[in-house]
Parts: C-alpha cells; sequence; structure tokens
C-alpha cells in the first residue's frame, strides 16, 4: 500500500467541495473513503469508476469526461498503479492521462500526470526520459508561474541527473530547486525536496563539508515543522546518509534511527523496504556489521518480497549482502555475492555500479587474487571519474596502484 491514491482522491474531493460521505455514496460509507484517503486501504476498480464520476459532475464544476478515457479516471488510476509498484503500467497510465488532460483544456492536471509519469521513469531507472520529462516541466508555464512547481521539477532533474551519474549537473539542477522552493510560499513540501536533493547530490559528489551544512542549517531545523511523518522520515534519511558518508556513523545511527520511527511499513511498504536497503548500505560503508545491519538487509528483503523487487533491488542487495560477508571474514563468499552483483552492474547508477567494483576488489585482494583485484579497483575509479565523484575515484586509484605494484598474476 502507499498514500499517492490516496493524496490524489482527497485534493480533487476539496478542489470540488465534496465531502466525503458525497463522494461516497452509495457504494461506500464516509469511513471507507476515509481509509482509502490516508491510504489505509485500496480501492477496487468499481469505486474508481464511482469516484471519477462523483469529481466529473461535482456542482458547481464544469463537466468533465468520467469514462474510463478521462483525465479524471487515468489520473486515479495511474496513483493506484503508483501505489502498487506497477511503475511501468504507472507511466503509461499518467501519460495517457496527461493527454487526455490536453484535449479537456486542463494544464494543471496536465502538470500533475506528467509529473508522475516522470517519477515512474525514475523509478524504473529512464534516467534519460525523467529528464526529457522533468525539463518540459521546469519550462512550463505554470512553472514559471508557480515557483513551487518550478522546485519541484528541479528537484526531480537533480535527482534524475544523479542516476545518470552527471553529479555536477545534479548538483546545478538541485541548487536551482532551492532558489525556487525559496521564494516560493511558505507552507509547500518543496523546499524540503529541494534541500534533500541538493543535500544528496553535494554528497553524492563527494562534497561533503557542504552537504552537511546543508543539513544542520536548512533541512534538520525545517523537518522539526514537518506534520507528515512520511515525509520527515524521509528527510532524517537524507541527513543520516551524509553522516555516513562524512564519517560520523554515531551521528548517522541517530538520524536514521530517527527516520526508522516516522518511516512505517503499514504506511507504505515499499518507502520502508528503501529505506532498509540503503541504512544497510551506509552502516556497511562506515564498517557496521552489527545486528542491526543485519536486520535492515532482512527487513529490505522480506518487505520487496511482497512488493516486487527491481532488477535494481536485487543487485542492490547483491552488493549490501556481500560486503557483509566480506566484514564478517567470509571473503569467498563475499567474491561469489559481489560478482552476481557486478554482472548486472549496468542496472545501476554509475556511483553505485563503481562501489560495487570497488568492493569486489578488495574482496579479491583479500584472497590474494592482486591482478583481478586491481583490474576491478581500476574500473571503480574509472567510473567514479565519470560520474564526478573526485574524492572516490582518487581512493580508488590509490587501492590500485598499490594492488598492481605488486600483481603476481
Amino acid at each position: 500500500m502507499g498514500k499517492s491514491f490516496g493524496e490524489k482522491l482527497r485534493s480533487a474531493r476539496r478542489e470540488r467541495f465534496l465531502s466525503r460521505s458525497e463522494l461516497g455514496e452509495p457504494l461506500l460509507r464516509e469511513r471507507e473513503v476515509s481509509l482509502l484517503e490516508s491510504g489505509r486501504r485500496e480501492p477496487g476498480r468499481a469505486a474508481v469508476r464511482q469516484f471519477a464520476q462523483r469529481l466529473a459532475t461535482a456542482p458547481g464544476t464544469l463537466p468533465r469526461p468520467a469514462g474510463p478515457d478521462g483525465a479524471l479516471h487515468l489520473g486515479l488510476t495511474a496513483h493506484q498503479l503508483w501505489d502498487e509498484r506497477d511503475y511501468g503500467r504507472a507511466r503509461d497510465v499518467a501519460a495517457d492521462g496527461a493527454r487526455a488532460a490536453l484535449a479537456e483544456q486542463d494544464p494543471p492536471e496536465w502538470w500533475a500526470l506528467t509529473f508522475l509519469a516522470a517519477r515512474c521513469q525514475l523509478r524504473l531507472g529512464d534516467f534519460e526520459g525523467c529528464v526529457f520529462r522533468a525539463s518540459l516541466l521546469a519550462r512550463h508555464p505554470l512553472a514559471l508561474a508557480q515557483l513551487s512547481l518550478r522546485a519541484r521539477a528541479k528537484a526531480l532533474l537533480a535527482t534524475a541527473h544523479q542516476g545518470r551519474g552527471h553529479l555536477g549537473e545534479a548538483v546545478r539542477q538541485a541548487q536551482a530547486a532551492v532558489a525556487a522552493a525559496q521564494k516560493a510560499p511558505a507552507g509547500n513540501d518543496g523546499l524540503l525536496e529541494a534541500y534533500q536533493a541538493l543535500a544528496a547530490a553535494l554528497t553524492e559528489s563527494g562534497r561533503l563539508a557542504q552537504a552537511w551544512e546543508v543539513c544542520r542549517v536548512f533541512l534538520v531545523p525545517l523537518l522539526d515543522t514537518v506534520p507528515d511523518s512520511q515525509l520527515a522520515g524521509k528527510g532524517f534519511w537524507t541527513v543520516g546518509n551524509v553522516a555516513f558518508r562524512r564519517g560520523d556513523p554515531a551521528a548517522g545511527v541517530r538520524f536514521h534511527q530517527q527516520a526508522a520511527a516516522l518511516l512505517s511499513p503499514r504506511l507504505d511498504l515499499g518507502l520502508w523496504a528503501s529505506f532498509n536497503k540503503a541504512s544497510a548500505s551506509m552502516r556497511l560503508s562506515s564498517g557496521l556489521h552489527d545486528a542491526q545491519t543485519l536486520n535492515c538487509i532482512e527487513h529490505a528483503e522480506t518487505a520487496l518480497a511482497v512488493v516486487g523487487e527491481s532488477r535494481t533491488d536485487a543487485v542492490e542487495l547483491l552488493h549490501s549482502r556481500g560486503r557483509w560477508q566480506h566484514l564478517q571474514g567470509n571473503h569467498a563468499e563475499a567474491v561469489n555475492l559481489l560478482s552476481a552483483a557486478y554482472a548486472e552492474r549496468t542496472v545501476l547508477a554509475p556511483q553505485t555500479a563503481a562501489e560495487v567494483a570497488l568492493q569486489l576488489g578488495l574482496s579479491l585482494a583479500s584472497l590474494g587474487r592482486s591482478c583481478a583485484a586491481a583490474a576491478r579497483l581500476a574500473e571503480s575509479e574509472a567510473l567514479f571519474r565519470r560520474a564526478g565523484a573526485a574524492d572516490r575515484s582518487g581512493h580508488a586509484k590509490a587501492l590500485a596502484a598499490s594492488l598492481s605494484q605488486g600483481c603476481q598474476g
């Protein structure tokens, strides 16, 4: 389950001044509509059809197509598919809905559904497609008139460029997102998204002092004012990531514990799985291979078995399992797991593929296979350099050079 459908339904209902009982009758009671809006229940097809009909014919609004080819029906369906993590179908239905919104002369709905389609592309690893759509959104007259929309589009662009391994461009787009969000009306979530995107892009670029300053001065104080527990949880997750990467595992653990207390598997199992997967990775990067780290790996594996894991999820979990085995001293098993992840590295962002090659090189070196280890480390250095992560590129280069000197073949 997720909250996307419920949030879409609630906003559409409020825009039309409908009560929950008016929206749901006679099929659903007011409490059942409330459960759908809060994400605690999933809608059936009959309910989606009825909601589209009620919204399309609400008193005081212009008549809208209510059938399955109308923007209202397609929009609700796309958000439900997002909650089901069926990102391929959600992308296609959202794109169809955007085209329908254009035909119905509804630019705000076009913008919202195009944004959803772009987010789906991001989840699918189609970073080029996401950049294309997000660029259209950022240049659209609505985004130029409403800076909160421009900030969201720019933050999405930053994340997509980060996925492409274009870290310098990711930082620039995130900075533009912050600039737009700071000028937008107060009380929007765009500022939180923008600071998170900037902190993440700076961290991946190795600009850790700047990333921590963003977290310390802007992001953490903002999180104390966020009423939505899921949004606040994602923010503390970001801050914890930065703390881990700057070599402060105690702060990283503390902020990730705050995130874990806020992110509920009941509300969004997919988000909870992603958090546990990422938290395990950060803990392992800091050398933490305790019971809590293993719990994070197992929680992610269990949750993804329920909601459905992508190829990227599977490879990243192989990477974490391999690092866990390496830290446990089981280097042969680590090489087996990391070799499997390395074979699928093309589904990963370049900087993440570089991390896999780096860890595989270290595990191979622990088995005395210096030449193979040096080759993987050299590849890691090239991938980091291509992505613009100069600090990690230099680290991998130094390791490769030290192993090459003693290579025995």
